[in-house]
């Protein structure tokens, strides 16, 4: 039990933290009178000294290095024993080998900010000057002077620029202000329960504290070690009013309710009688022992000064303008201290300065201290930021994993081997190919597959309402790079634990926090009808990207007219399972309907499908309605201005045209031997604008050569492929036309699956019934 009297213990160490000051028994740099610290009270700090601990090696080529930025009363200790305290780091969750921030490869820098007491120069250090301690004297510092002194520190390291920047509550403070002051530094950034300045009631918060301080008899005036003693009663309150905003009501609930401290009965006095108020005077009479009360006072203060638009007129995204740095934000659902509302008004910053950036929400009952803690979701989505962040600058790359060839062939953009090693197809005129995953095993949605064809390699793209990422992941297979918005909390989080670019948001309302022409194409997969407001919706889509790709479930398909006809009951099919009071859907479109609008709005078609029930796009010449009637779903890709004078409610035949990348569509029934190729794909080329070369009335270039398991398809302007014997390989190439689009230049397109071991007999031709 630990009744009043604890508050008067807890300068029992002060000696041990007294030496730390001046002598700290961690890494140490000094800078002399010739490397002045400007601080932006206008005083030059010299000489000065930084604290520092480190973890793990730096690599050869300096490119491993991440800072750890403490927070409030943390320090330099982050995954090693205190040296005052005996206990544990006070991150040694997150910092360590196998941890988020693995020192097994990672370079972790912590250092003890300006200002601390536990070895950087602070207000508890000697003044060199007069041979006292600073106190008062020390000049009022900010956060930006902790980071120009950081900064000093990694210069003397030798390292030009940080792989990461990490560190929650003040620490995310930090963060921010790297990447506003040194962008060209951070390559990526852990913005944890922070914000980009102090609310109202934060700065009341510390203001309690410093008076709490300051109130205490032993304090005089600051000058409390030219008495040799502590106002050790102040800070202890301090520390305790500040505790509780580190935590919220369900956790003080949970872990304490009303429980008495060994006792059943009150005591009728002021003793600690419950639980919380022994936690609490414990929490107090510990702090005591390993920070200065002259510290305290100095960095809430730099807390309060901080606002990093203070510095741009007010606007925070000018602070980010700019910036190529890579984002995740994660905020605490119980955090009060550091409301998520705080993170999302970053969020939408950064989005306006048009940033690489993930947020996350995680749910737990914790409140702020949730982030050092042990909230495995919280790991999950900082190990999944970092190893993203890491591979693109890379780093973590085994060179024993089996990663596939798909990946591979786009990341390089070099010729895909065929059979025999023979180069068949380059990345542009193998864009059909995207569908296929390099085990065969990856199934995905027939729209995503459409989509991942039309989206050229090098791309930035914006997936609203991106769902788990699935759509993502394949187009960063792709060589693309892809950014999400997502209603779901629990869809961000799977999202950005996947090291996707995620934030949480709605389309009707988050959409105008992107600028104009932000990304070379917006997507709407499956969501337009789950919006309030899509004709908004659409008219955002195509204000922040170059081109949008809209697709949506066709409630005009033969199955759900005839379902509502024949049932009387509101149709479902399986791109809608959902019953009619448990479903996201809240306008109903048709394919005429959705061309409609976008003759309304002014917007130009660029291309059109109508997918079947199986995900092959239907017959391109086949009249509109036809495509209203059968089309499960509907695929566009839409641009700003005018639809080449196509005016009513029906898209031009030209328009309704094959998956964009080819003059053809193809469905494949086939097998290779060695297994990468294992599941039906619809494959997709290259525009069909650029029409086949024709000499003497005939195509250059039309040949099938015998085939593998079986394959079949309907080419425009030659008819049906037939189904070719089984056992061999196939081929099929259709030479076309090189003209400018939003694709790479194409040429022949040939396909081996898998090799023959016997003749190349020509496959069978035949013409549908019908054209």
């Amino acid at each position: 039990m630990v009744d009043g009297c604890a508050l008067d213990a807890g300068a029992g160490r002060a000696d041990e933290r007294n030496h730390e000051v001046d002598h700290p028994s961690s890494q140490l740099a000094r800078f002399g009178s010739d490397q002045p610290l400007a601080l932006d009270c206008g005083i030059n700090l010299a000489p000065f000294q930084i604290a520092y601990q480190t973890y793990g090696e730096l690599n050869a080529a300096r490119s491993n290095a991440i800072l750890v930025c403490h927070a409030l009363t943390g320090d330099q200790h982050v995954a090693n024993i205190h040296p005052v305290t005996g206990k544990p780091g006070w991150w040694e969750t997150m910092v360590g080998p196998g941890c988020p921030l693995d020192t097994n490869h990672y370079f972790v820098i912590c250092a003890n900010v300006i200002g601390g007491c536990m070895g950087s120069t602070g207000p508890a250090s000697t003044n060199p000057a007069t041979g006292k301690v600073w106190g008062l004297d020390f000049p009022v510092i900010t956060i930006p002077d902790m980071v120009r002194a950081q900064a000093m520190l990694i210069d003397r390291l030798g390292i030009d620029t940080l792989f990461a920047v990490v560190g929650g509550s003040m620490g995310g403070m930090q963060v921010l202000q790297w990447t506003a002051a040194f962008p060209e530094r951070t390559f990526s950034a852990l913005a944890i329960a922070c914000s980009t300045h102090h609310s109202a009631q934060n700065i009341a918060f510390d203001e309690l504290g410093r008076q709490a301080v300051m109130a205490d008899p032993d304090w005089r005036g600051g000058q409390y070690s030219d008495y040799g003693i502590i106002p050790h009663r102040g800070l202890a309150v301090a520390r305790m009013a500040a505790h509780i905003t580190y935590l919220s009501d369900a956790a003080l609930h949970r872990k304490f309710g009303r429980r008495m401290q060994g006792r059943d009965l009150p005591t009728f006095s002021f003793a600690a009688d419950f639980q919380v108020e022994s936690y609490l005077r414990y929490q107090g009479s510990s702090f005591v022992e390993r920070f200065d009360a002259n510290s305290y006072l100095y960095l809430t203060r730099a807390m309060d000064y901080f606002d990093i638009a203070a510095d741009h007129d007010g606007v925070l995204a000018r602070a980010f303008r700019g910036v190529k740095t890579r984002f995740c934000v994660i905020s605490f659902t119980s955090d009060w201290l550091f409301p998520t509302s705080e993170s999302r008004a970053l969020v939408h910053a950064l989005n306006a300065s048009n940033a690489r950036v993930s947020f996350a929400e995680i749910e737990t009952d914790r409140g702020h201290d949730a982030f050092l803690l042990d909230v495995p979701e919280f790991f999950d989505i900082a190990r999944a930021f970092l190893q993203s962040a890491g591979e693109a600058r890379g780093l973590n790359r085994d060179d024993g994993c089996d990663d596939s060839w798909l990946a591979i062939w786009f990341a390089h953009g070099q010729a895909m081997p065929g059979a025999g090693g023979a180069p068949v197809m380059s990345v542009q005129e193998g864009l059909s190919l995207r569908a296929v995953a390099a085990d065969g095993a990856t199934d995905y949605r027939a729209d995503h597959l459409l989509v991942a064809g039309m989206v050229a390699p090098g791309s930035n793209v914006l997936d609203v309402g991106c769902g788990e990422g699935d759509l993502l992941q394949l187009l960063e297979r792709c060589g693309v790079d892809g950014r999400g918005i997502e209603l779901s909390r629990e869809g961000v989080n799977r999202c950005v634990a996947k090291g996707l670019a995620v934030v949480q948001g709605d389309a009707d309302t988050d959409l105008v926090n992107y600028p104009d022409d932000a990304f070379d194409y917006v997507i709407l997969s499956q969501t337009l009808q789950a919006t309030r407001q899509p004709r908004v919706v659409l008219e955002n889509l195509l204000r922040i990207g170059r081109r949008a790709i809209v697709s949506f479930p066709n409630f005009g398909y033969w199955k759900m007219r005839l379902q509502l006809l024949v049932r009387g009951q509101m149709p479902s099919t399986a791109n809608l399972p959902a019953s009619w009071y448990d479903t996201t859907n809240i306008h109903f479109c048709t394919i005429k309907d959705f061309v409609q609008l976008c003759n309304e709005i002014d917007v130009k078609m660029e291309r059109s499908w109508a997918l079947d029930r199986d995900g092959h796009p239907l017959r391109v010449r086949l009249p509109w309605w036809v495509w209203n009637l059968f089309g499960e779903q509907g695929v566009f890709l839409l641009r700003r201005g005018g639809n080449h004078g196509n005016h009513g409610n029906t898209p031009r035949a030209d328009d309704m045209a094959a998956p964009a990348g080819a003059e053809w569509c193809c469905h494949v029934r086939c097998g290779s031997r060695t297994g990468s190729l294992r599941k039906s794909r619809s494959l997709r080329g290259i525009d069909d604008s650029r029409r086949a070369k024709v000499k003497g009335g005939q195509r250059e270039s039309d040949k099938v050569r015998s085939a593998g398991r079986g394959a079949q398809g309907w080419f425009p302007d030659r008819g049906w492929i037939g189904r070719c014997a089984a056992g061999a390989a196939w081929e099929a190439a259709v030479s076309v036309d090189r003209d400018a689009g939003p694709h790479a230049d194409a040429g022949a397109v040939v396909i081996q699956p898998g090799s023959a071991s016997g003749s190349g007999a020509t496959a069978d031709r035949q013409r549908p019934d019908h054209d």
